[in-house]
């Protein structure tokens, strides 16, 4: 045999030999305690592993359960093993919701004098916890759901301001609203009256028809998912106590009466769960204006077909859902023509015209969305030259070279011509809110000419938040000069304003108040008192 060969067996053999003697080793047995169950159990184990001792003593863990130390280590002498029991359970409680205290000013009820309106009641939600226990013990809580009951209702204590301010003479008709409530003012600003009583008004839609004889207005459409966004309606300013009625149209983002009276254009919405709470539909309709006082509902068709339905309204669908740029699910605006013929629209990234009859859109300036990082979208206003030749708008600015276009802070306020051949930018810097408004003809000694009011931030880089002072300036831009507020005062927070039939005032709010400027003279004098006043319309002789 070879000295290799004999090497290796002998290396085999030594092997061998310690394997039979490991193997002869006694067993090494380890004293160990377990607490599990309230009880205290000592084994004597040779289990390596935490996990195999609880198995050799016969103890059974729950999915949820637990060790300390855990099943993974190394069994060692003496050590104590503590099983923590974790159980998690589901509760359900229900608490009330208090009812909240509110005070409305009311200009419909002396000063001074005090009425309570509406009984407050508490209502009810029900709260789902999980609740986790060790050992019996809860150590953690958490809400997994909550679900509302039913709502509190508010109470409600409404303070009279009638006589607060002096009375105003007025020319036609001013409308707005005020605690969600329409309210008129006809001849004088003392015989103010209200023409809804609800508080219901949404704000989507409120005009005043070009003789201030009609107001249209949407109405919330209630809580349910199911119920619609809203609903529109239409009341006469002409009859006192006379009573709004439905026109059957629901889920309008936009509406607005035809020059004439004679016809509506909306567009509508879907009611949906997530932010904002709608999604549009980015459609334009038109609809005559019922004959019937109370139509029951609207007939809505496609591509010029109409068809005539008892109580019902024959709508025209003149767009479909042709606005697909960005931020389409928050919707277009429109305005129409003051010859009727077209109307312009505004998206978040474009300006143009709609041809009625040909079912047509044109644009007509182009520029980036401005980018809110927030749930709202900024929307160009709207206003039109009284010979309808050219449309007014504040747009958004892209900035300076480098800068990235949707975060640019800069406004500007634009009037475009129909024809596409005149863009001319008035105000550079204006601010988000400059609402630009176009006022009616008015005819001077030697020609007839037009203004226009616009909005100036105080803090044109901060638009968004800052206030604004009223300017005035002539339809080429030029003679800019501030209106209001007063010197001294602080300014408007979003330009709310509406033209005086014969273009010589000006209505505008104030810190929630109507206020009228005095274009003539110079002079302000406030309308109302009860802080709570909105969207002003300015119509009729």
């Amino acid at each position: 045999m070879s000295v290799k060969r004999l090497v290796v067996l002998l290396i085999i053999t030594c092997a061998a030999v310690l394997l039979l003697l490991a193997g002869c080793q006694p067993t090494r047995h380890r004293d160990v305690t377990i607490l599990v169950d309230g009880q205290r159990r000592i084994i004597s184990t040779d289990a390596r592993t935490v996990r195999d001792a609880l198995q050799e003593a016969g103890v059974k863990l729950g999915e949820l359960d637990r060790t300390e130390p855990d099943l993974w280590v190394e069994v060692e002498p003496a050590m104590t093993i503590t099983v923590i029991r974790v159980e998690e359970r589901f509760i359900t409680e229900r608490q009330v919701l208090p009812f909240a205290h509110r005070t409305v000013k009311s200009e419909g009820i002396p000063e001074g004098e005090t009425r309570l309106i509406q009984l407050g009641a508490n209502g009810e939600e029900e709260i789902t916890y999980k609740i986790t226990f060790e050992n019996g013990v809860e150590v953690n809580r958490v809400e997994v759901r909550r679900t509302v009951l039913s709502e509190p209702v508010d109470e409600i204590m409404v303070v009279g301001t009638a006589g607060v301010v002096s009375s105003v003479p007025i020319q036609g008709t001013l409308a707005y609203i005020s605690a969600g409530n329409a309210w008129l003012m006809r001849g004088a600003s003392g015989g103010r009256r209200a023409l809804t009583t609800e508080g219901d008004l949404d704000g989507r839609v409120f005009d005043l028809s070009a003789d201030g004889h009609r107001l249209l207005f949407s109405r919330r459409g209630g809580d349910e998912l199911t119920a619609p966004l809203n609903t529109l309606w239409a009341i006469t300013t002409t009859v006192v106590g006379e009573d709004a009625y439905p026109l059957g149209i629901e889920g309008v983002v936009y509406a607005q009466w035809s020059p004439d009276g004679a016809q509506i254009a909306y567009s509508t919405a879907e009611r949906t769960s997530g932010s904002p709470g709608w999604r549009a539909n980015n459609d334009l309709w038109i609809a005559p204006f019922p004959i019937r006082s109370k139509p029951e509902r609207v007939i809505t068709t496609t591509r010029g077909l109409t068809k005539t339905v008892p109580g019902g309204i024959v709508a025209t669908q003149v767009l479909s859902a042709s606005f697909q740029g960005a931020y389409s699910w928050w919707g277009p605006t429109f305005a129409w023509s003051p010859d009727g013929q077209r109307l312009a629209y505004a998206t978040a990234d474009e300006v143009g015209l709609v041809d009625v009859d040909r079912r047509q859109r044109t644009p007509l300036m182009y520029f980036p969305p401005f980018r809110t990082y927030s749930e709202w979208v900024w929307m160009p206003t709207l206003s039109w030259s009284p010979d309808g030749q050219f449309v007014l708008c504040t747009l958004h600015n892209p900035g300076v070279e480098g800068d990235v276009p949707e975060d640019s802070q800069v406004f500007d306020v634009w009037a475009l011509s129909v024809d596409g051949e005149v863009r001319v930018r008035l105000v550079a810097g204006s601010g988000m809110w400059a609402n630009p408004r176009w006022s009616p003809a008015y005819t001077t000694t030697q020609t007839t000419d037009s203004q226009i009011v616009y909005g100036q931030a105080r803090y044109p880089a901060s638009s968004q938040d800052s206030r604004y002072d009223l300017y005035l300036m002539d339809r080429d831009g030029s003679n800019r000069h501030p209106i209001f507020p007063p010197p001294g005062e602080s300014g408007v927070r979003v330009p709310q304003v509406a033209w005086s039939p014969d273009a010589r005032q000006l209505a505008a709010i104030y810190d929630g108040d109507v206020y009228l400027v005095d274009l003539t003279n110079g002079r302000v004098y406030q309308l109302t008192g009860d802080g709570q006043c909105s969207q002003p319309r300015w119509a009729g002789l």
